[in-house]
């Protein structure tokens, strides 16, 4: 419980102290959420490209083969997950998964995009089911960065994630 608690507030982006921020447990869990948000968003643009070409050569419906192709995407990036998170932490230790953890705790720029991807997808498959869903996480995936950047570069806020304290 104490991760999940600890965890979200951090990536509700709820003030924390730092030491709030080093006591999240369960680093290979937290890494495997983040990893498996990338392989769905990964999953959904890319089922979203080959979709509509798919459909485009067997002479059907681009849009259909759009949500069809997202949809499948999302759902293999889903599997796919977890098996990246066991092939990306072989062989590393729980001190090496810990730091990639904290820095992604600090990551203001990916916790943006992580945000907005789990608003999206949510939000999107509440108003229109799949649709909703792939359009949310296209849409997140693309404007997010995009809209960070040009926020940090109007601003100037952007700084590097800080090592964890020994």
């Amino acid at each position: 419980l104490s991760m999940s608690i600890l965890w979200l507030k951090n990536f509700a982006g709820v003030k924390q102290s730092e030491e709030d921020v080093q006591k999240v447990p369960n680093a290979l869990t937290e890494l495997g959420i983040h990893i498996t948000c990338k392989t769905i968003q990964v999953g959904t643009v890319l089922g979203s490209i080959i979709g509509p070409l798919s459909a485009l050569l067997r002479r059907k419906c681009p849009k259909t083969g759009l949500i069809r192709g997202g949809t499948y995407g999302a759902a293999i990036g889903a599997v796919a997950g977890p098996v990246v998170t066991l092939a990306t932490t072989r062989g590393k230790t729980e001190p090496e998964i810990y730091d990639r953890c904290y820095r992604l705790r600090h990551n203001k720029g990916q916790l943006w995009v992580d945000r907005s991807f789990v608003l999206a997808a949510f939000f999107g498959f509440l108003a229109a089911g799949s649709v909703g869903m792939v359009a949310g996480i296209n849409g997140a995936v693309i404007v997010t960065p995009l809209g960070r950047a040009a926020w940090n570069k109007m601003t100037g806020t952007e700084t590097p994630a800080p090592t964890p304290a020994k």
